[in-house]
């Protein structure tokens, strides 16, 4: 890649951050007109008592009124005075000495902090550095930043922004009138290094569906490079509220744009047929969303108003990508797909508008009750060539809530919340794809309906102590759906209800001492999808504790177990033609899962703070897997787990008044592997052995951070920053994506 130019790596990113600055500056130089009345009256309040009559005091004993001045005849002195011409008397506001001042007469002191840095940042490393820096541009570069703070009695703006490399920055503008006007600017960009996948080499032979001859399989490997994408987001949010009246209107605009390369990997495999490919292409990516918003919200008398409408739309600015295809017959050996140039992979662009109602009343109170509707609308917009009935095609949804808030005393709390969802597909006709013998290809679309209903208790006895209780009920129906797939339907259950019970233990013994146990259980009557639980518990465990700012240490600990004794299994029927399913034996799924932390705190001496941390994440799941086809005689007990470990140490020292510096050290170990349980297969011959060394994986990741920051005076610092990554691969078969990442970021800055 080759580098850009100062101008556009480093100056031209923080232009309109200086020149925001700058004009600002600018503007505190301009001279105050001389019908300034405010400072008029700040210049009476500060005069002398002893000044000639005339002046602030001689007025006080004249009276409220005071003559006028004919604006073409100056005073005594010989210096006009800071009024405008009058035709008639003034009238001054009578002030009670000592009293509170009229808020247009209030004098706030300005406070005002701004400052700049200038740095350089090193970047380099060896081996598969995307991985061992996931985020963040892998290239060194120029870096700055610079913050701007003025606040006096009616605007406050603030200006700040930082400059790493030209895709890894932001900035921030905010800037408030008297909190009638408010406008908040900001932009940031984040880079992401995407992996490279390598593929099986070298091309082997195996059977086939549509005949018994053998078929090879090969994979085309993509050449070496690095692959990542960009993501900026700018927003600008705008706020007016009514002096004098409670309403707020809000615009608001957001834009999200997605730029760089990805690997795409994409398959012409079908099992029928003698050629079966495994392609990894370079594809580059130029995606764009853009969403503007219109809100109001009002206070009106008992209850308080909000609207919003939303419209965002999503564009792909790239043509779809297009390959080559083979023929493929049906599983019977009949033509079926026509292959040739076709276009794969697409990212449709679509289109999403929202109106939103919500009402709620007085939050203050022992009876709160609120309630929201909102109408969304979604538009796929695909430019496919090959395939009819998707494009315009909508999908509308449907959201209500209401909530009731009711706490009759200190003790209790009492809430009822409702959710209901509704999803309808609109205008789609016939799905057709001539790419295909038969084109027709659609199922009707499943429409679903869901409610949500939430009631929960809280019982507070005391400060130290609180329980709270929490039923949840999750019920949902679908339409298009059969016990088993057809062509015509989908294989899910046309209604599920999910009950959940929960209970939690809030409790504070001693001083510095909090603690919480959670726990719920949760049963579903029909799982939507093999993964899906029947039964579901869960604990949660969280202890803090801190003594005297010395030493402190924070714990806790989730577990989970999910079970499923009935997931739905479907066999093919034999003959193929047509084709149609018949359910299979009942299988089981059985998933734990257990997180647990403890991180710990000490300060040995003043101005020295060390912490060391430890986490354990576990995972485990165990079913039935169908390998060598979907028929009885194919299927085998299979196990995923991983684990990992993470362990953190960190320091900090103030080394006297000028100087600061700090390290921090974290090692993740992990491993994970698939694990069938040995079986050979005889309906067609096939053997799980290998299979788990094929997908066993034990990784190393270490960082290392050291910082220092060392201030010449209260205006000038120095700061110099190192970072180690390093991804470690343990296993041979992948060690290639092993890989170090060393940065160094030096810096000057200066504030006053």
């Amino acid at each position: 890649m080759v580098e850009k130019p100062l101008i556009s790596t480093f100056v031209s990113p923080l232009l309109l951050l200086l020149l925001a600055v700058g004009g600002v500056a600018a503007a505190e130089l301009e001279p105050v007109p001389a019908a300034n009345l405010e400072a008029a009256t700040a210049a009476e309040k500060d005069a002398p008592a002893d000044e000639p009559a005339g002046t602030a005091a001689g007025q006080e004993e004249q009276g409220d009124a005071v003559a006028p001045v004919p604006a073409d005849q100056p005073p005594a002195g010989g210096e006009a005075l800071p009024y405008p011409a009058v035709q008639g008397p003034e009238v001054q506001p009578h002030v009670i000495e000592g009293g509170p001042l009229p808020e247009d007469e209030r004098q706030v002191e300005v406070l005002e902090r701004k400052g700049g840095a200038l740095g350089y940042n090193f970047v380099f490393g060896e081996g598969e550095r995307a991985r061992a820096l996931e985020y963040g541009f892998l290239k060194s570069s120029r870096s700055g930043g610079l913050f701007y703070r003025h606040m006096e009695k009616d605007t406050n703006l603030e200006l700040e922004g930082f400059y790493l490399n030209e895709n890894d920055y932001h900035g921030d503008l905010l800037m408030d009138y008297r909190g009638d006007y408010r406008l908040h600017l900001r932009t940031e960009s984040l880079y992401h290094n995407m992996d490279r996948e390598l593929l099986f080499t070298p091309s082997f032979q195996a059977g086939r569906n549509d005949g018994p001859t053998p078929a090879t399989y090969s994979a085309v490997q993509d050449p070496v490079r690095d692959y990542g994408v960009s993501v900026v987001q700018d927003r600008a949010d705008f706020r007016y509220r009514l002096h004098n009246f409670p309403l707020h209107v809000n615009l608001g605009y957001w834009r999200y744009v997605k730029e760089g390369t990805i690997q795409q990997r994409f398959a012409d495999t079908a099992f029928e047929g003698t050629t079966n490919t495994l392609y990894a292409q370079p594809r580059s990516v130029d995606h764009q969303i853009q969403e503007g918003r219109v809100g109001l919200d009002s206070h009106l008398g008992p209850v308080d108003l909000v609207y919003d409408f939303k419209v965002r739309y999503f564009e792909d600015r790239l043509s779809t990508p297009v390959a080559s295809y083979e023929p493929r017959n049906a599983i019977d050996s009949t033509p079926d797909f026509l292959g040739g140039l076709r276009q794969h992979n697409e990212n449709p662009d679509s289109s999403f508008f929202s109106h939103t109602i919500k009402l709620h009343s007085s939050l203050a109170g022992g009876l709160v009750g609120s309630g929201s509707y909102s109408f969304e609308q979604r538009e796929n917009l695909t430019e496919l060539s090959d395939t009819t009935g998707v494009r315009r095609m909508k999908v509308y949804l449907q959201n209500a809530a209401g909530d009731l808030v009711y706490t009759p005393c200190r003790t209790y709390t009492f809430a009822l919340k409702y959710r209901r969802q509704e999803i309808d597909h609109g205008n789609r006709g016939p799905l057709t794809n001539n790419s295909y013998v038969d084109p027709v290809l659609a199922k009707p679309a499943v429409e679903t309906t869901r409610d949500l209903v939430t009631g929960t208790v809280s019982y507070r006895p005391s400060l130290k102590l609180a329980l709270v209780g929490e039923y949840r009920g999750d019920f949902q129906r679908r339409s298009e759906v059969s016990p088993v797939p057809s062509s015509t339907t989908w294989a899910l259950p046309d209604s599920t209800a999910t009950h959940t019970g929960s209970l939690s233990v809030y409790y504070r013994p001693v001083k510095g001492l909090r603690s919480s146990v959670h726990y719920s259980y949760a049963t579903t009557d029909n799982p939507s999808y093999g993964a899906s639980f029947q039964n579901r518990q869960e604990a949660k465990v969280l202890l803090t504790y801190a003594l005297n700012n010395r030493w402190g240490l924070t714990s806790h600990a989730v577990l989970r177990r999910d079970e499923n004794k009935d997931i739905d299994k479907f066999l093919i029927n034999y003959p193929f033609q047509p084709l149609s399913y018949s359910l299979a034996p009942l299988t089981s799924r059985s998933g734990n899962s257990e997180n647990a932390n403890i991180g710990v705190w000490w300060v040995p001496i003043p101005k020295l703070t060390v912490g060391a941390n430890y986490s354990y994440l576990h995972q485990e799941v165990e079913q039935g897997i169908l390998f060598t086809g979907v028929f009885n005689g194919s299927e085998a007990a299979s196990q995923f787990s991983s684990r990992s470990h993470v362990y953190g140490v960190n320091a900090s020292y103030t080394l006297g008044e000028k100087c600061d510096l700090a390290v921090t050290a974290q090692q993740i170990r992990s491993a994970a592997a698939f694990t069938p349980s040995d079986t050979t297969f005889t309906v067609i011959p096939g053997s799980t052995t290998g299979i788990k060394a094929i997908t066993e994986q034990d990784t190393v990741i270490s960082s290392l951070s050291a910082r220092g920051e060392y201030r010449f005076s209260s205006v000038l610092s120095t700061t110099l920053e190192y970072t180690l990554n390093d991804y470690n691969e343990l296993k041979s078969a992948y060690k290639s994506y092993s890989g170090t990442v060393h940065a160094i970021v030096a810096g000057l800055a200066a504030k006053w």
